[in-house]
């Protein structure tokens, strides 16, 4: 495994980095606030209520923000997320802006249009700077500097994965410089290029500048059997003053909505529960019909266009049909724009498109590249078979092989699929070539269910629009 040397701001100054996010963001507000000021003539008999709805403005910005988490670090998390909770932050604090607004009667003196300019270069100037510090981050953290140095816990299948993800994002800013595992056998070895510095005894033996400068965090990455050495590592480790993480391995046990509660007076953990019952359906089917209805009429005019290039450029139909399994496992047909010329397949068989598939027609190629092919979902939104956000459905061919392969694959049927998802904004989507591939997306889409809300289905909306531009795997 090739890892950068670092060189400095190894450690992360959380608090630094934290009061610089809000200062630029408290920053990005006054200057709009500035420009509209000196582009608007305000009496004197309202200067007093322009600053209190400008200070008003730049209050709800930070609590929406401190609301929304884009305080806390963000390395190793993705950028359209964070993107998604500041749009959606922005609109909340847009929406009290506009209330004080017409509260102090400035709507003489701050017509509506320049309101909605100047709340728009509210919006632009942060995202502005935040994106310019997020570029900054990532050329560092790809050079090295600003970087955090791991130990992992753990070399079984769980530390390996995390060492590789890793590996596969430098701009993350995390190095793994070494594997520690009880393991005498793998002593001295290396794993996927990790070097294994020894067992449990070595987290004694670190010194203070030992393995390429100050370790910054254990990573513990144990099966859920080996997990009570957990205190004895915590107690080493503070003897070191070195951060530790605990990773479950859910490779062993996969869970849902698992939670502690109390029943008959006793203790209980719930493993598996189904969330989406009484008010969540009702609203969850709400969001479904009013976001189906009106993203449909959006695209009317896209589909209809599609539509007319498809017949031109090809024969056959306009929409590819394809029986999947839904909501408690009850097969639906799905509805997509066909990208590929008419061909047919021997019976139980289905081969997955590729990156190069030559099956592609075209306007097919293009309709994958920017997902439009997926626009006649809408249709099965509407219709209730499908929700806007949810697990992607499957072939049932791959249902039937998935399912026997991975632990929990059953358990996306608890919800109705969606067009988008928490697996495919993270980049987890086209052609799958492994089992782990697989394995990764159902655990994304397990995580969804266990913590759907209505905020959580809005960020991944706006996170798949981002990401119909800017996808590592659209094609």
């Amino acid at each position: 495994m090739n890892r950068p040397q670092t060189r400095f701001l190894t450690r992360e100054h959380a608090g630094f980095i934290e009061l610089t996010n809000r200062g630029l963001d408290i920053l990005g507000c006054v200057l709009a606030s500035f420009l509209i000021s000196s582009y608007v003539t305000i009496p004197a008999d309202f200067q007093r209520d322009w600053i209190l709805l400008a200070v008003i403005n730049t209050f709800a910005i930070m609590l929406a923000f401190q609301q929304a988490q884009l305080y806390l670090s963000w390395r190793g998390r993705p950028y359209s997320d964070q993107f998604s909770r500041l749009l959606l932050a922005w609109l909340l604090s847009s929406f009290a802006t506009w209330l004080t607004w017409m509260a102090v009667g400035l709507q003489h003196v701050i017509t509506l249009p320049i309101l909605a300019v100047w709340l728009a270069a509210v919006l632009f100037l942060i995202i502005g700077q935040r994106a310019l510090l997020h570029i900054t981050a990532r050329r560092l953290r790809k050079r090295g500097d600003n970087a955090k140095q791991i130990l992992i816990y753990g070399a079984g299948r769980l530390g390996q994965s995390i060492a590789q993800q890793i590996e596969r994002s430098p701009e993350s800013g995390f190095i793994v410089v070494g594997f520690i595992d009880d393991n005498p056998k793998l002593a001295k070895q290396a794993v996927g290029g990790v070097p294994v510095i020894g067992g449990f005894e070595a987290i004694a033996q670190l010194g203070v500048n030992g393995l390429q400068g100050p370790i910054d965090e254990l990573w513990i990455a144990l099966p859920l059997s080996a997990t009570t050495r957990v205190p004895e590592i915590l107690e080493h480790a503070d003897q070191k003053m070195i951060c530790v993480r605990l990773f479950p391995d859910l490779y062993g046990l996969t869970l849902l909505n698992h939670s502690v509660s109390e029943m008959l007076g006793f203790p209980i953990i719930d493993l598996n529960v189904d969330r989406m019952q009484g008010v969540n359906r009702i609203i969850k089917d709400l969001e479904d019909r009013l976001l189906g209805w009106i993203f449909f009429l959006i695209a009317l005019p896209i589909i209809g266009l599609i539509a007319v290039l498809i017949r031109m450029s090809s024969e056959g139909p306009i929409i590819f049909r394809q029986r999947r399994n839904g909501w408690d496992g009850k097969p639906f047909t799905i509805y997509k724009f066909r990208t590929m010329w008419v061909h047919e397949e021997p019976e139980g068989q289905l081969t997955q498109a590729r990156k190069d598939d030559h099956r592609f027609t075209p306007i097919g190629r293009w309709l994958r590249r920017t997902s439009f092919d997926e626009l006649p979902q809408l249709f099965n939104v509407i219709q209730g078979k499908m929700s806007i956000v949810g697990p992607r459905p499957h072939a049932i061919e791959h249902d039937s092989f998935y399912q026997q392969h991975i632990e929990g694959y059953l358990r996306r049927n608890r919800v109705k699929p969606g067009i988008t998802g928490w697996a495919q904004i993270n980049d987890l989507r086209g052609e799958v070539q492994e089992i782990e591939e697989m394995s990764r997306r159902v655990k994304h889409d397990l995580y969804y269910i266990e913590h759907w809300s209505l905020w959580f289905d809005l960020r991944i909306i706006l996170a798949t629009i981002l990401k119909i531009f800017f996808s590592k795997k659209a094609w």
